[in-house]
């Protein structure tokens, strides 16, 4: 799973072939249950953020602070 940082952040978008709307807000929710919430913890030693399908446990992304 890669680490994401603010600038890896700021230039994504949807990932949808050819897409024009706005990606200046990004959702960020799991592959494995799109309809379940999502489990988040900051872990202050290494400064990032743990975002986790709340469902299964599976990880969605680690965010770099």
């Amino acid at each position: 799973m890669a680490v994401l940082t603010k600038k890896i952040l700021n230039a994504m978008g949807c990932g949808m072939p050819n897409c024009n709307h706005d990606h200046s807000v990004l959702y960020l929710h799991s592959s494995c249950h799109i309809d379940a919430g999502t489990s988040i913890r900051y872990e202050k030693k290494t400064e990032r953020l743990y975002i986790e399908c709340a469902k299964c446990g599976k990880g969605v992304t680690i965010i770099q602070l």
